[in-house]
């Protein structure tokens, strides 16, 4: 007795094979897409659709599958062959899907009694599950004897209450959320077992996790279908899950919905829009910034916007490769604790959008603390608009920062991916009353100052052994200097030695610093528990790291250095910001000259260049600008041997050429290649030295492009 299944099958393919005889050699994807899919069930047919996991975009691929009012799910991504498979629940039958989403059915040797919804492929195998069932796999290798016969996973665990799983790219393991409760799974593909090895803390109640997904790197991928919430859970170290997981993007939201991707292909933004602040406000892809996808006609601040791959975090932007969009709020007042503040807002395009706006207040490095969000929700109309918000009583005075974000969701996070809006992040200061300030070299450039640490030798003379960009803030009350803050990017590290970087403030003594209210920050985290006033000395001396090597990964080239060398990038950032605030307000005829006195250190028990020998200097060790003086805790016994005539008080860490061994750029500048002698690179700068700084001023402005970092 031949059963109903079967003849369906062959019309099934017989009607294919003659209406269609080229979509059994139809084409796979091309090597590993980076987007995810989604087939969901509507109108009575299934709907095929790509989603874009950094912002949640959805866009619809196709909606005729060829095969009618069945329904498809337990999709998966075959990297073996490149197609997609997926459960056909009317016919019980496997399906592979072509790059257009055109289906060709596989009839199962031995067909089974029941609908799945949950698959997996790895090693070219289909593995499907369902619960109170069990788990089940087939090879879909047509050479294997038992190709596309189904094979169950004895005592495989059957209790898990999943709706879609996806195998780990590094461990082969296949991980899934439970809808109910939010605990991750690990469940090995060979014997089915289950472990439930953290909780993510989000749940499905009413609603099911109903796609699941990898990246390259091992971050798990789960989209809730009630709403089309996109989380993501880091497993890139599978013996160390915490099940820290964020919100991450927004997809649509669906009844049913099943899941496929290529495992192996990482998570890639394009058109889209990201801020520009430290990254521990949650800035970059990696970090979970805040993020856009596009609309060029509405949904955007002042009149531009433009699209990055990933964040350029400050002090970097994206305005140095492309156009200047941070256009959309203009600051009216200044931000004074416990009273309100004014900003300007320009909605670009044409439709109504909705403003969020976040403020770190207490300045700890992040918009997550109570009263941080200042804006929410608000409904605006294209056009320009004066929007008032209250600045708390307990807001901590000094340079912070803020987050605005435009949009087409009223409700939005500080942080995640969302369709169609624009992010604009800028820097603010939080006042007291008669607060003003002023800036060096200006409130949004930078100066270079740059080192050469083989001192008392001449070295290489390629000025980028340690290069920072640096900026100083003077804060201002009733015409008395209140606070000093200090700012800047490590740029270029090119020292086989190690160093630390501080800050020396001429002619203030260290009694005058209210300790207690110091605070420093690398990459925009507080250090709690640093004491960066040093000790042992009469002049107030900052610490701003004691190693600036701890502060980058070692690269795959050179001697571990930092932007220097050709195809050598590293995209570590080291930014730090310091407030040093007086016991007193100062005079101005009191404050020391720019850029105060900036320097760098031996770190303690590194060894240094042939002229110490076996010896190590340690914190003696110390390079200034010319004819600065070392501190309390630096030595004086270097001067005057090997390449350096100094001749203290007055001229000091010259040469008898009258050249530094560490000089101030009047911008952000690009160093030479490491071992490239400076005057080699800017041949002008030897002129400019020698002159006393008379002639060939803009030296730095006149690079020889190929022997300076690109």
């Amino acid at each position: 007795m031949i059963k109903f299944a079967y003849i369906r099958y062959i019309f099934v393919s017989l009607l294919l094979y003659v209406t269609a005889p080229n979509l059994l050699y139809a084409a796979p994807f091309d090597l590993c897409p980076t987007e995810a899919f989604l087939s969901q069930y509507n109108n009575n047919a299934t709907h095929y659709k790509s989603v874009d996991l950094s912002t949640g975009a959805v866009s619809t691929i196709q909606i005729d599958d060829n095969l009618g009012s069945d329904s498809v799910n337990a999709i998966a991504f075959n990297e073996t062959d490149r197609y997609i498979y997926g459960f056909n629940k009317q016919l019980l039958s496997l399906v592979r899907f072509d790059r257009d989403f055109k289906a060709t059915v596989l009839p199962f040797k031995n067909p089974p009694a029941n609908n799945f919804y949950v698959a997996d492929i790895s090693n070219n195998k289909y593995y499907f599950y369902r619960w109170n069932i069990g788990l089940f796999y087939t090879t879909l290798d047509a050479s294997d004897p038992d190709y596309l016969t189904i094979k169950q996973v004895i005592g495989a665990n059957q209790s898990m209450g999943i709706a879609d799983f996806a195998f780990h790219p590094i461990d082969g393991n296949l991980y899934a959320v439970e809808s109910l409760t939010g605990d991750l799974y690990q469940i090995n593909p060979t014997d089915g077992s289950a472990t439930v090895v953290a909780n993510t803390g989000f749940t499905a109640s009413g609603s099911a996790f109903g796609a699941a997904y990898f990246d390259i790197l091992g971050n798990l991928y789960f989209v809730r279908n009630n709403d089309g919430n996109v989380y993501r859970t880091d497993i890139t170290d599978p013996n160390n899950i915490s099940g820290a997981t964020v919100y991450f993007a927004q997809a649509a939201p669906t009844t049913s919905t099943a899941g496929a991707r290529c495992a192996r292909a990482p998570v890639i933004s394009s058109n889209t829009d990201y801020g520009d602040a430290p990254d521990s406000y949650g800035t970059t892809l990696a970090n979970n910034g805040a993020r856009h996808l596009i609309n060029y006609h509405n949904h955007f601040l002042g009149s531009s916007i433009d699209a990055e791959s990933d964040a350029r975090i400050y002090p970097s932007s994206d305005e140095s490769v492309s156009i200047k969009d941070e256009d959309g709020i203009i600051f009216k007042t200044s931000l004074i604790p416990g009273l309100d503040a004014q900003v300007n807002v320009v909605v670009g395009g044409e439709a109504t959008s909705y403003l969020n706006a976040w403020f770190d207040w207490n300045r700890d490095g992040d918009f997550n603390d109570a009263n941080e969000r200042a804006i929410n929700g608000l409904q605006l109309l294209p056009g320009s608009h004066d929007v008032l918000f209250r600045v708390p009583d307990g807001a901590t005075p000094g340079a912070s920062w803020s987050r605005f974000r435009l949009g087409s969701i009223a409700d939005i996070s500080n942080n995640g991916g969302y369709v169609y809006g624009e992010v604009e992040d800028y820097q603010i200061n939080i006042t007291t009353a008669n607060t003003t300030y002023l800036y060096y070299p200006s409130k949004y450039d930078f100066v270079t100052i740059a080192y050469e640490d083989m001192w008392p030798e001449i070295g290489d003379y390629d000025f980028n052994d340690v290069l920072m960009y640096y900026r100083v803030t003077l804060v201002i009350q009733n015409s008395k200097i209140a606070r000093i803050d200090v700012s800047g990017q490590l740029a270029a590290y090119g020292a086989d030695y190690s160093n630390g970087f501080a800050i020396k403030l001429p002619g203030i003594a260290r009694s005058q610093i209210n300790e207690g209210l110091i605070k420093l920050r690398h990459n925009g985290l507080v250090l709690q528990d640093e004491t960066p006033l040093e000790q042992g000395q009469s002049n107030a001396v900052v610490v701003i790291t004691e190693n600036l090597k701890h502060t980058f990964l070692k690269s795959n080239c050179g001697l571990s250095f930092y932007r220097t060398e050709l195809g050598c990038a590293n995209n570590d950032l080291f930014t730090f910001d310091i407030t040093i605030p007086f016991i007193t307000p100062i005079n101005f005829s009191a404050m020391p000259a720019m850029p105060l006195d900036p320097f760098i250190f031996g770190s303690e028990n590194r060894s240094r260049n042939d002229f110490y020998g076996s010896t190590m200097p340690g914190r003696a060790f110390e390079v200034h600008l010319a004819d600065m003086p070392v501190t309390d805790l630096g030595s004086t016994s270097y001067f005057g041997q090997h390449d350096d005539r100094s001749l203290p008080p007055s001229r000091t860490y010259r040469d008898e050429r009258n050249l530094p061994w560490a000089i101030e750029v009047g911008s952000q500048w690009t160093p030479a290649y490491e071992g490239t002698d400076i005057s080699i690179a800017y041949p002008d700068f030897i002129n400019f030295i020698l002159s006393d700084g008379q002639q060939n001023t803009d030296w730095f402005n006149h690079p020889i492009t190929n022997k300076t970092y690109q």
